[in-house]
């Protein structure tokens, strides 16, 4: 297996093949710049595609047209976090693009056991990503006016410069609007791929699962395709609790990772609120725990775990989740 691994930017690609004692000067991050990488794979690495492994780390949307080029020609490729592949490498003095190809070229040497091809994401998951990033970039902006506002009619109160009142005012009415509409634009395009709309409803038949968090379920699991069970996605999510013990002498406490998609963490966290409120058997476990004397955020955490469950459970089944009849 030839492992070839691309340190992938804005404008460049830098590459470099496992056991290869030189690297080719950088190309393109365009349709040129594949075109020169596949001469290069082919007359210097292999003319065989089963032999050939590209790695690279997850960059966002740089990696969108290198991601189709490569499925066109039928090369396997794989996309890691940078983290993992910066761990992996040891003791570093000193960085550059030759240098982190090299890098990730040796990581993919050393864990091919493990990489599994990967598949670019189809175009509607590509758009989904999209207008949810833009539906909470709008949301985040609105929040800002709201907050800023808030603040200075409380220290300002009469004084407050009308302008500055009626012009946040009619900004924030705007973006509500804005709001309104990108998430019927999403609602539409889930429902114009049969799994996802399928998935979606799935997904918010679970109590305390609502809009915003079932689309960015769908967008991190890659439509439940990305995590085989749901204690990985846990892990991710920064949920699962991890002992912290070393010899006779370290006894920390169990807690979860720093390491997580804080994003999803936040609105697991709400959703658990939500479920405690309005699920009966949720409340119940979490004022158990509670009384048992586990700290509020760790019984919290018991059900965000709950929740993640149930939604992996009713994707399994394809069954929607129905609350048991009150004894």
């Amino acid at each position: 297996m030839q492992i070839i691994g691309v340190d992938v930017s804005k404008l460049t690609l830098d590459l470099h093949c496992y056991g290869h004692s030189s690297s080719p000067d950088p190309v393109g991050n365009n349709l040129s710049g594949f075109k020169t990488m596949a001469k290069w794979i082919n007359k210097k690495v292999s003319n065989c595609n089963e032999d050939i492994l590209i790695v690279m780390e997850y960059t966002g949307i740089y990696t969108y047209n290198l991601e189709r080029f490569l499925k066109e020609k039928g090369w396997n490729y794989v996309k890691r976090p940078a983290l993992d592949i910066k761990r992996s490498c040891g003791i570093r003095r000193g960085k550059t693009d030759s240098m982190d190809a090299r890098i990730i070229s040796e990581y993919g040497w050393m864990r091919q056991s493990v990489l599994k091809p990967m598949v670019p994401l189809s175009d509607t998951q590509v758009e989904l990503q999209q207008l949810m990033a833009y539906r909470d970039k709008l949301v985040a902006d609105r929040a800002s006016y709201q907050s800023r506002l808030k603040e200075l009619k409380g220290q300002m109160q009469s004084r407050l410069n009308e302008q500055i009142e009626q012009s946040s005012e009619y900004i924030m009415q705007v973006l509500s609007v804005e709001i309104k509409q990108a998430e019927k634009n999403i609602k539409a395009l889930i429902g114009s791929e049969e799994e996802l709309q399928t998935n979606y409803d799935l997904v918010t038949s679970v109590r305390g699962i609502g809009f915003a968090t079932a689309v960015h379920l769908l967008i991190t699991t890659e439509n439940f395709t990305r995590f085989d069970s749901h204690r990985k996605f846990a892990c991710y999510c920064g949920v699962a609790p991890f002992d912290h013990t070393s010899g006779s002498s370290i006894r920390g406490k169990t807690r979860v990772s720093h390491l997580a998609n804080k994003k999803l963490k936040s609105l697991l966290t709400m959703a658990a609120l939500t479920a405690i409120k309005y699920d009966a058997d949720l409340k119940a476990k979490y004022e158990q725990k509670v009384q048992e004397g586990k700290p509020k955020m760790c019984a919290i955490n018991i059900i965000r775990i709950k929740l993640i469950e149930r939604i992996f459970t009713v994707i399994k089944r394809q069954t929607k989740y129905e609350l048991r009849a009150a004894a």
